[in-house]
């Protein structure tokens, strides 16, 4: 995913939409016959016009076979050489778009690599059908970057056509420039979802084979979508990140200045396996997992939340969270970004303790500062099982910046066995600062370590949370030459703009044998669905949050 297409050109959308082009035809005027004189003139008029219309029908009929080809309109530029004339081009309807309000053609090649054999036809009021062969005339234009024909005054249906073959985006017969393939039918390989970010914003999502990316869009000017497109199931779990694509074939086109590929017909996906990995019963269970903005509003006023902005859309987010946390069967919780409630006796965690009590059984302590330390938005704290295991002395603060971590001692009631853990979440990558804040996060962690070296003892250390750093990153080697060493699970815990990352990890010194980790997807991977949207499911866990959980069995 480190070289994409030059096919693909990702860019922010943008707000504008498209004017219609509507001619304003003078209407003939017309008077009914009175007598039978004037009926007989009439009808022999109609007879006449029906006799001349046949002629004229069958003159435009042989147009088609003379009609100008796309590839002459299009040019060997970016901009068409005939921009602004009136023309008459022949081609073969591949793909009809009613929500754009018209159609593609494509006619035959020039054998030039640098023309496209086909154009967009905006043609409100005209009814197409594909597969059919067309002679349209129209305006050439430029709209926002894209050849097509305007103002349509005349669209002749010549009999069935042949679709063209497609393109195949990719392989090498087929990675050319993105203009000498406007509007041209094309094909996709077998590719992933990688990124399903403005699914519901604008319809789209990028797809990857793994050296290229494109992006699939909807063929609409529709913002904030109230269903998924393309014909498909409303299941917002089959568009997400992982999930498998099967070819298929499309239009590629110029919109919100970026390619993008029309599939011709409804994708075939596979949802990739989030089956979480079944529980060892002789193993207690810790999790990390960053919750995204769980904010109950303060008092019940919402106006500062980062997460939900109603009554209505917190309890959706509450119950979808409480399902996550109960899929995930934890005996130690390590969260992180929830609502950091200045003064208060953290409402946010008693009403999701509560909730979980409700929904499954399963009493969960917190622990958490009162009042909460730092200055940012959003804190971290502990959920526990006090039948498994219960704190051994205080909650200790590690004065990390922007938000502190917390320091715990823990012991097992089953083996007294004691394990020292420190719930982090370190500066986010890239928010105002140079370098994706590494130096702030390079700062924490050394505060961490000197946390540590204060208090030495040969104990099972953890260390776990939101790092923000990759696993590949220079930013664990302190932690490497103090002989911690990484839980070794690979899986994404985070995507960003097409990117599987991972980003939330456990680091541990001293750690006892036969360890087992893994990382539960399903969450990061679903689509931003807004809380109170049809979609969203508050009964399901997936897409609880933008990140997916940690897993450790002790």
């Amino acid at each position: 995913m480190e070289n994409p297409s030059n096919l693909v050109k990702y860019y922010p959308s943008s707000d504008k939409t498209r004017a219609a082009d509507t001619p304003n035809p003078k209407r003939a005027q017309y008077s009914r016959p009175t007598d039978s004189g004037q009926r007989r003139a009439h009808w022999r008029t109609c007879l006449a016009v029906l006799f001349l219309g046949g002629l004229l029908s069958g003159a435009a009929v042989a147009d088609c076979s003379d009609a100008m080809q796309p590839y002459t309109v299009q040019g060997p530029g970016e901009a068409s050489p005939l921009e602004g004339e009136t023309v008459t081009v022949a081609g073969v309807v591949t793909q009809v778009t009613p929500d754009l309000r018209g159609f593609f053609v494509q006619g035959d090649t020039d054998g030039d690599p640098r023309t496209s054999e086909a154009l967009f036809i905006f043609a409100p009021g005209h009814s197409m059908q594909t597969e059919r062969r067309v002679a349209v005339t129209g305006q050439v234009k430029e709209f926002h970057g894209l050849t097509e024909l305007t103002r349509v005054s005349q669209v002749v249906d010549c009999g069935p056509g042949e679709l063209p073959d497609p393109v195949a985006l990719g392989a090498e017969s087929g990675n050319r420039a993105g203009e000498p393939l406007e509007n041209m039918r094309v094909s996709l390989p077998a590719t992933r979802i990688i990124d399903n970010y403005r699914l519901l914003d604008v319809g789209e999502i990028i797809l990857s084979d793994g050296d290229h990316q494109w992006t699939l869009e909807d063929a609409s000017n529709q913002r904030r979508l109230d269903a998924i497109p393309w014909g498909l199931p409303q299941n917002a779990a089959l568009l997400g990140n992982g999930n498998s694509v099967e070819p298929l074939t499309g239009v590629l086109t110029w919109r919100w200045n970026r390619w993008v590929v029309l599939p011709d017909e409804t994708p075939d996906i596979t949802p990739a396996d989030w089956t979480l990995n079944p529980r060892d019963t002789e193993r207690l269970r810790i999790v990390s997992f960053n919750i995204e903005n769980l904010f109950n509003g303060l008092d019940g006023d919402f106006s500062h939340s980062r997460g939900p902005g109603s009554e209505a859309e917190w309890q959706r987010q509450r119950d979808k969270v409480a399902q996550a946390l109960i899929e995930l069967d934890a005996d130690l919780l390590l969260l992180q970004e929830m609502e950091h409630d200045w003064d208060s006796d953290n409402p946010v965690l008693i009403e999701l303790t509560e909730t979980l009590r409700q929904l499954d059984g399963r009493h969960y302590s917190i622990l958490a500062p009162e009042p909460r330390p730092g200055d940012d938005a959003i804190t971290n704290a502990y959920l526990f099982d006090p039948e498994v295991l219960q704190p051994a002395g205080d909650l200790h603060l590690v004065d990390t910046h922007p938000r502190p971590a917390l320091a715990q001692r823990f012991r097992r009631l089953d083996t007294d066995a004691e394990l020292k853990v420190i719930n982090v979440h370190m500066k986010s990558r890239g928010r105002g600062c140079i370098d994706l804040c590494k130096a702030d996060r390079a700062e924490e962690l050394e505060q961490i370590l000197a946390w540590f070296e204060g208090r030495p003892d040969n104990g099972f250390r953890l260390l776990g949370g939101d790092f923000n750093t990759l696993t590949d990153e220079s930013l664990w080697e302190p932690l490497l030459e103090n002989a911690w060493e990484r839980l070794a699970v690979e899986g994404p815990t985070y995507w960003f703009r097409g990117r599987a990352q991972q980003i939330d990890h456990f680091w541990m010194q001293n750690a006892p044998a036969n360890l087992q980790g893994a990382v539960q997807p399903g969450h990061a991977e679903m689509p931003p669905i807004p809380f109170l949207h049809d979609l969203y499911e508050p009964q399901s866990p997936w897409g609880a949050s933008d990140h997916n959980p940690v897993i450790l069995q002790w």
